[in-house]
């Protein structure tokens, strides 16, 4: 058997049908291993960053490891955006990099690189394939790394003339993973000791409860406890907003709607890690409040700035409902209706203030209404659709006004990174065919990666459609510029794009709206165009801050 073939038969083993590759010249006969593959297809992307970020949100769509090719050199670090995301969200990625010849290492080859001692730092593993006979072991063991305990993602470089080898190799097979499943009886009856007396709980949901699929979990759980419930930062869809004891995203809620969370005596964090952002800037727990950590990776609880009161190891779904269980008791119910009760008013006073309004259209119209496109697009939006975001200032009224009722339909990086939404919401709508994708993004933004919507077109995708919201400016930068530097932006503002001219130039429909009435008409036509749409949506630049003032939008 061929190496490349061992590698093939490894990504089909694992079940993964997209592999995200810019082709190139130090992997060739891998990629002829996908000649006339269906299952698993590779598809071209146009840039390594692009490849990477589509599989990243495969894997999140689909809960599987998500799998890029890219060659040496320029195409690795090309990538590296893309391998800090996954780092960054825990996504489990297993990226093949070709490597100059094993003959003429260290000869300054050409586009030649230390692969793996680039990679460490951005990767839970780096390894090579130095032997064709070890390749099925070894991506057998990249796959295991990368989906085990805390996920991430595997950097395998392969030299060139490994590529080629021929070579006897072990029969390809999955990586079985077996999880910490049932977590530590007495940690669970510590935690729920701590339930029972306490009179303001909170839980905080993140990344680990969706990976997990705990989210019906996490809901029991809370209605048992009788505990108000926060999202973690980028991690929205971990528990349906609609619930009515849903009090709101962490960190981009105003100091009162936050309140809850800093006022509550126990919290307990469930798949998440405290990091600045889901910490609102490291301002809980305060002190007096009662930590309860769940985490499958032992590392991640228990330790950091702010300790726990108790650390539990295991898989979410294993502990939310061994602690709901424990929680069983005489008067366990009463408490917890009493505390529900109190939390009504909060979550009233949450859905008031963060529930768009209509745009009147009557009224005169001198700039367009980001109130009124979201309003437009919860109506317009099936609950089920996967949206995935960029990083901007627009991205402030899509964290105050949309609704995640279900679980795998945000995709967003946690590290923040520009250039994600459109090359995510690829991948989204590869994994998840059957729901409407769309990708929300600044023009800053969007034009990093935005030559990747001629793969949407080349994909026949249907039901995708790319908002870019347009305002000449890198807006989160002026943001700042002017809380700290105020009267002296600079480097931020932009020349005009017509994005909509540039997507029809590749294939797509593109649309631009100035006012919500074109909005709503151009978005109800691009959901329903049977190729990629983009709207072009023209606003100032002056509106950057979504809770600035709560009359205007």
């Amino acid at each position: 058997m061929s190496t490349a073939q061992a590698i093939y038969e490894a990504v089909a083993a694992e079940q993964v049908d997209h592999v995200f590759c810019v082709p190139g010249e130090s992997y060739l006969a891998v990629m002829d291993a996908f000649h006339g593959s269906e299952s698993p297809r590779l598809i071209a992307t146009r840039h390594e960053e692009g490849a990477g970020l589509m599989a990243d949100a495969w894997a999140k769509a689909t809960g599987k490891t998500g799998v890029c090719m890219v060659t040496r050199g320029p195409g690795l670090t090309h990538l590296a955006i893309a391998l800090h995301t996954a780092q960054q969200d825990s996504t489990p990625l297993v990226a093949l990099v070709g490597q100059v010849p094993s003959d003429v290492r260290y000869r300054e080859a050409f586009q030649e690189m230390d692969v793996v001692a680039y990679a460490r730092p951005m990767a839970k593993w780096a390894l090579e394939i130095g032997r064709g006979d070890r390749a099925a072991e070894l991506m057998q063991k990249a796959f295991h790394v990368a989906r085990s305990g805390r996920p991430g993602p595997v950097v395998v470089s392969l030299p060139e003339d490994v590529d080629r080898d021929r070579a006897v190799s072990a029969p390809a097979r999955a990586a079985a993973i077996a999880y910490p499943a049932a977590p530590s009886p007495d940690g669970i009856e510590a935690a729920a000791a701590l339930l029972r007396a306490a009179k303001r709980p909170c839980i905080v949901v993140g990344g680990g409860v969706t990976r997990g699929g705990a989210s019906a979990d996490v809901v029991a759980l809370a209605e048992k406890a009788g505990a108000a419930v926060f999202t973690g930062w980028r991690r929205f869809d971990a528990f349906p907003n609609n619930h009515p004891q849903y009090l709101g995203p962490m960190p981009v809620l105003p100091a009162d709607l936050a309140a809850p969370l800093l006022e509550a005596d126990v919290i307990v964090a469930i798949g998440t890690r405290l990091g600045e952002y889901t910490t609102k800037s490291y301002s809980w727990p305060v002190a007096g409040q009662r930590l309860i950590h769940i985490d499958l990776s032992a590392e991640d609880t228990g330790g950091g700035w702010a300790g726990a009161d108790v650390a539990i190891v295991a898989e979410a779904r294993a502990a939310t409902r061994a602690l709901s269980a424990a929680l069983d008791g005489a008067g366990a119910s009463a408490s917890a209706a009493a505390r529900i009760d109190a939390i009504a008013p909060l979550r009233a006073r949450y859905v008031q203030r963060t529930t768009p309004r209509a745009f009147d259209a009557g009224a005169p119209q001198q700039m367009i209404s980001l109130e009124g496109v979201y309003h437009d697009i919860l109506r317009l939006l099936p609950e089920h659709a996967s949206i995935a975001s960029d990083a901007g200032t627009f991205g402030g009224w899509l964290m105050r006004y949309y609704r995640w009722n279900q679980p795998r339909t945000l995709f967003a990086p946690t590290a923040g990174g520009m250039g994600y939404a459109l090359p995510a919401a690829i991948g989204a709508k590869l994994a998840r065919p059957d729901a409407p994708a769309v990708a929300f993004a600044g023009d800053g933004g969007f034009a990093m990666t935005m030559s990747e919507l001629e793969t949407a077109v080349r994909l026949r995708l249907k039901g995708f459609v790319a908002l870019v919201f347009n305002n000449s400016n890198y807006g989160t930068i002026t943001m700042h510029q002017k809380r700290e530097f105020p009267g002296r932006t600079v480097a931020t503002e932009l020349g005009s794009i017509d994005f909509a001219m540039l997507a029809e130039s590749m294939g797509a429909r593109g649309f631009t709206a100035r006012t919500n009435a074109e909005f709503a008409d151009a978005f109800g036509r691009a959901l329903a165009h049977d190729g990629p749409a983009l709207i072009n949506i023209l606003y100032s630049p002056d509106r950057l801050a979504p809770w600035a003032d709560e009359r205007a939008s």
